[in-house]
């Protein structure tokens, strides 16, 4: 993942300088070093959990393994992948969270296609949007929590394959196949559906709205999705997606990453508690 947008105050320093720092007993380094990651760190748990306040768990939980484990960092890799692989680890291991329990005992399309049409109301934009990344948040979920990781970090974050591969501890070409795959599982299931992937369906946003609302799937005046956020993630990360074979995968592709990159004043807090 490249990383192309600054957090907080900018430190243009390495992350080996800002660790040699930081393990010399400068807190101010380690506080920038893992700001640097934090928000990042956050979003992807965010599509892996599909609700903030889980995401804002775990992202605290990776951050404190990283503070407590920091020493053990050899430098046979680079340091961000040494963090991230701790993140993947991490989530692949935690505790099943609200919305995976959520589905385990529906099929991964009856929430959705339970809800019924109301395409008579109308609706104010930042309503119809938070809709949109609660529905692309919750078609992520027809795939398995290790498939949708992979596909969280290869394809909406863009990692390469090298990446990719360190992170989860497989050989490159192991890694192309299980991410070709959970693509190959999520566009079998959210081609049919979304008018947005595929103007031909008849899924739209404006249709779901109401019934969204009245099943609290969405709150009409607490957005937790569209909230929080200067930037698209596609505005702050470097993708390396494959050639898409056709337009419907493409689009499929931009509906995930044209999504907000939250960040979160809350993880500001979670740093400073863990600072002290």
């Amino acid at each position: 993942m490249q990383h192309t947008m600054e957090n907080h105050t900018p430190d243009t320093r390495s992350d080996e300088m800002l660790l040699a720092d930081a393990l010399a007993g400068s807190k101010q380094a380690l506080e920038n070093l893992l700001k640097r990651y934090q928000d990042y760190i956050f979003n992807i748990s965010l599509r892996l959990f599909a609700h903030p306040d889980d995401a804002l768990d775990a992202t605290q939980e990776v951050l404190i393994k990283i503070v407590t484990h920091l020493k053990t960092f050899n430098g046979k890799s680079q340091f961000k992948t040494w963090l991230y692989r701790i993140a993947v680890n991490h989530f692949l291991n935690t505790p099943r969270k609200k919305v995976e329990q959520f589905f385990d005992h529906r099929a991964p399309e009856s929430p959705l296609l339970e809800i019924a049409d109301s395409p008579n109301e109308t609706y104010d934009e930042a309503l119809l949007e938070e809709v949109r990344l609660a529905c692309s948040m919750a078609m992520l979920m027809c795939l398995n929590r290790d498939q949708r990781l992979i596909y969280i970090i290869g394809e909406i974050f863009g990692a390469d394959h090298q990446l990719g591969a360190e992170l989860f501890d497989m050989s490159t070409a192991n890694y192309r196949v299980r991410l070709h795959r959970a693509r190959a599982d999520l566009l079998n299931y959210v081609a049919g559906r979304c008018g947005l992937v595929d103007p031909k369906n008849s899924c739209r946003c404006y249709k779901k709205t109401g019934a969204m609302v009245q099943k609290g799937f969405v709150d009409r005046e607490k957005h937790v999705f569209n909230a929080e956020y200067t930037q698209k993630i596609h505005e702050i990360v470097a993708t390396h997606r494959d050639a898409v074979s056709d337009e419907i995968t493409f689009r499929m592709t931009e509906l995930f990453v044209d999504a907000p990159f939250q960040v979160k004043a809350e993880l500001d807090a979670v740093l400073e508690g863990l600072l002290r």
